[in-house]
Parts: C-alpha cells; sequence; structure tokens
C-alpha cells in the first residue's frame, strides 16, 4: 500500500515535481507592458523586453530544464550581473513556494538606476532587468511574470 500510493504522492509533495518539466512562452501584454522584441535563447531559452506607455523597461533572459540547486543558481546570476551593473543592496524575496527563489537588487546600467532581479526554481532560471521602478515594485512585477510565464508540463 505505501509503495503503491505512498511514493506517488510523496513525488508530487517534493517541489522539483511541481516545477519540473516546465516550459516558458512570453505574453504578448502583461500587467501595462507590452512585449517589444522577443527573442529564441537556445533550445530551452527565452528572452523578451516590454516596454509600458510611460517608457518604463522590462527585459528577461530566461531558460528552462532540471535545475538541482535554485538558491544557489539565483546567487550566481546575481553575482554576474554585480560585476556588470554594480548591484547593490540584494534583497531576497518570497515566493511563497518550496524550491522557488528570487532576489533583486540596485544598480546602474549606463548611468540610468536599474534594478536586476533573478529567479530560479528547479525546473527555470530567469534575470530580468527593470528600469524606473523600486525594488519592491520590481519584485513583486517579476513574481507575477514568473507565474505568467511558465506552464507545466
Amino acid at each position: 500500500m505505501v509503495c503503491c500510493c505512498g511514493l506517488p504522492f510523496a513525488w508530487f509533495q517534493w517541489p522539483s515535481a511541481r516545477q519540473y518539466p516546465v516550459s516558458a512562452a512570453l505574453p504578448e501584454s502583461f500587467a501595462d507592458l507590452k512585449l517589444r522584441d522577443t527573442e529564441q535563447a537556445g533550445p530551452n531559452g527565452f528572452a523578451g523586453v516590454y516596454r509600458d506607455a510611460r517608457g518604463k523597461r522590462v527585459t528577461v533572459i530566461g531558460e528552462t530544464g532540471f535545475r538541482l540547486t535554485p538558491g544557489s543558481d539565483v546567487r550566481g546570476r546575481l553575482d554576474q550581473a554585480t560585476s556588470e551593473y554594480s548591484l547593490k543592496n540584494v534583497q531576497t524575496f518570497d515566493l511563497g513556494e518550496t524550491g522557488a527563489h528570487q532576489s533583486c537588487g540596485v544598480g546602474r546600467d549606463n548611468g540610468t538606476s536599474v534594478v536586476v532581479c533573478a529567479w530560479a526554481d528547479h525546473g527555470s532560471l530567469a534575470t530580468v532587468l527593470l528600469t524606473r521602478r523600486s525594488v519592491t515594485d520590481s519584485a513583486d512585477l517579476v513574481a507575477r511574470l514568473r507565474e505568467e510565464v511558465l506552464s507545466p508540463g
């Protein structure tokens, strides 16, 4: 009884079973943003640039595939971004899901203030660059974007 009923139940309670496999598709619009440019970033990758009517920009670059250590993957992405954008005040944000991680920091891109966020779970990893938004607003937007972009299976 435990093997035939307990193991399948336990598998679906494990975070990676809910987060992998996953597919990603960027929506044409999201919140007040419109997708202006999209690019395929490898066989399991996704990339796009969103803009709103006021000129705020959101650039997302990510990939799907099994991730064993999503927390470390987020730290790695932000470490890479720190060298490019001189990130400061990196904060962790709770996505309310075991195995899902998100952190954001404030930096500079060609003299302009930007927020760089990264998310990772057991099925995806993405970096998002946002202009003209606070860290808290950016983290909230990225969490909602993650929910919109990812689909089980």
